[in-house]
């Protein structure tokens, strides 16, 4: 199963003496067909590159140094660190885990830490996002699915390139706009290639301005508002709505509106299943409110635990914002690479207030620089599990390297737990799946919707932009590293510019175009295209140009154009 996006493709995983050797595309009309992505099949070195964790690390206590240490030692200097700390941990788990993996550390987070402080979301995120998940995922059976976007009559995207971010809902799109007559349609700053390839129709919206935008789609796009009434209509959200206040709110709005049907897609291969699993702070497995006592009390019981936590726990956020304040003695992180997060710079700061940090980790990473204990753990290939796609079909797999000592973060998770005498009766992940059926999905009551407000967008000024962009397929990923051929077919990083704004700054198209923003600045190629005016399109996670690290924030900020110099070309600062 492909670990490197939502799309839960099915794949065949060849080894000789130990290695991962390639992949192929496995036979799966349900999703993936016969076909898989590039980096889907060509991006698996990863798990053998020369940062590879395989030992237990513990920071001496003089030296101040890491060092390695026997798998008791770390697990015990982690059990007592952690148990020392209990009720003033925060844990943040990333978006690659497996379902089973995701339900340990929600598990780990409430039986042995005593709190709901766990957030899966390393990325831009919001309390309107975990409303709407709470309201329309979390838990909820499948409603939407490859055939049904392959068929629909119309398909709106929002939030979503999914070209990019999900190769295999973009090749359903194209043959069925091919052969079935699919109008896509894409509320964005410009048309992209992918929605080219569609024959899909652009509906232009400055970025942060989608709810607007989506909420005033019947009086400015009556021609894709009336097409979304049409029976088994889509409206495909992406989850960078979650940084555009009002967005996730107006796309619920829309689909009551006009009864098409409402899908969230994450980018991460974990994402989905961590939202099931219970790894978020206002969630616990099955889609249950975290503040519903019914909820708490059925999970307790199949927990053989007297109670859970009460209080909804703090977002990825509010968990930095906390370490940074010095109100946590303690930090369990898994596999979350700081640059993913919206702001790099305050997490680095935030955890060297820590006092106590463990990292389970594959690679040795910015977190591994700042941790107390390191516990390595298996990569996917190296164990067993399930991922959950953004359909919420159940993708499960078997270890195609048995590699002794490889252990799975639920394996190492239950090994902490035990020295804490806090068991969680999960040996494997095949009964951590049992437990999951067990407790089954919330049958209760869910909560309500969002209800936010889209906020105005402030005007771009003379010589500033608003900042669209999104990551590509191929890029800067870890997971993607150690693979040149690969790397070699990543496109080239350039600026999308309008005539008008190109003219405005004074850059001929093709010449080069320096943007800064609150970090720093990079300086790229000029494509002038039909992108709204002063709005600069670059992409996320380019070589040369990675806009969380170079540039600081994300879609929506306002950022500095201008010519670049001779002493800029080719240049970050």
């Amino acid at each position: 199963m492909c670990e490197h996006c939502a799309g839960g493709c099915a794949q065949r995983t060849d080894h000789r003496r130990g290695k991962v050797t390639r992949r192929l595309a496995g036979d799966d009309p349900q999703v993936n067909e016969e076909w898989n992505c590039d980096k889907g099949r060509w991006a698996f070195t990863y798990a053998t590159r020369p940062d590879r964790l395989t030992r237990p690390l513990v920071r001496d206590g003089e030296s101040r140094a890491l060092e390695f240490a026997s798998w008791p030692e770390a697990v015990d200097v982690a059990a007592r660190g952690l148990a020392a700390a209990r009720g003033r941990v925060g844990v943040l788990v990333g978006g690659r885990l497996t379902y089973e993996d995701a339900y340990a550390y929600a598990k780990f987070a409430r039986v042995a830490l005593g709190t709901n402080d766990v957030d899966a979301r390393a990325r831009a995120h919001s309390d309107e996002e975990a409303a709407f998940l709470a309201a329309h995922v979390a838990g909820a059976p499948i409603g939407v699915d490859f055939t049904a976007l392959e068929k629909a009559p119309a398909v709106l995207l929002a939030g979503i390139e999914p070209e990019d971010e999900s190769p295999s809902m973009f090749l359903r799109l194209r043959k069925g706009a091919r052969g079935n007559g699919v109008r896509v349609y894409s509320v964005a700053p410009h048309a992209s290639l992918g929605l080219t390839k569609t024959s899909g129709r652009l509906v232009r919206a400055v970025p942060g301005d989608e709810g607007r935008v989506l909420n005033a789609l019947e009086s400015e796009e009556p021609e894709a508002a009336e097409a979304l009434r049409q029976e088994g209509a889509v409206i495909v959200a992406g989850e960078r709505l979650a940084a555009v206040p009002g967005a996730l709110t107006a796309a619920a709005d829309l689909a009551d509106r006009t009864g098409a049907r409402l899908v969230w897609v994450p980018r991460r291969a974990g994402e989905r299943g961590a939202v099931d699993a219970g790894a978020l702070p206002g969630l616990l497995p099955g889609g249950r409110p975290v503040t519903d006592p019914a909820a708490r009390a059925e999970v307790a019981r199949v927990w053989n635990v007297g109670s859970l936590p009460q209080a909804p726990g703090r977002d990825t956020a509010r968990i930095i914002a906390a370490a940074a304040a010095g109100e946590l003695d303690a930090l369990l992180i898994a596999g979350v690479e700081l640059d993913d997060l919206p702001d790099p710079e305050t997490a680095r700061a935030a955890l060297a207030r820590v006092p106590f940090i463990v990292s389970l980790e594959l690679r040795a990473s910015d977190v591994t620089d700042r941790a107390d204990v390191v516990l390595p753990v298996a990569a996917v290939a190296e164990k067993s599990g399930t991922f959950v796609n953004w359909e919420g079909r159940h993708r499960p797999f078997g270890d195609a390297l048995k590699v002794p000592g490889a252990l799975s973060d639920l394996r190492v998770l239950g090994a902490v737990a035990d020295a804490m005498d806090v068991h969680l009766g999960l040996p494997d992940s095949a009964t951590a799946y049992r437990e999951l059926l067990e407790l089954g999905l919330w049958t209760g009551e869910r909560p309500d919707g969002p209800s936010v407000r889209p906020e105005p967008v402030p005007d771009a000024g003379p010589g500033h932009a608003v900042l669209s962009t999104w990551r590509q397929l191929l890029g800067t990923g870890r997971m993607e590293d150690g693979e040149p051929f690969l790397a070699g077919t990543a496109r080239a990083p350039r600026a999308y510019l309008s005539k008008a704004t190109a003219d405005e700054v004074g850059v001929p198209d093709g010449g080069a175009l320096r943007v800064t923003g609150t970090r720093g600045s990079v300086t790229v190629p000029v494509v002038v295209t039909d992108i709204a005016d002063r709005v600069v399109w670059l992409p996320a996670n380019a070589h040369g140009c990675d806009v969380p690290r170079d540039l600081g924030g994300g879609a929506g900020e306002t950022v500095i154009l201008a010519t670049a110099t001779a002493t800029d070309s080719g240049r970050q600062q």
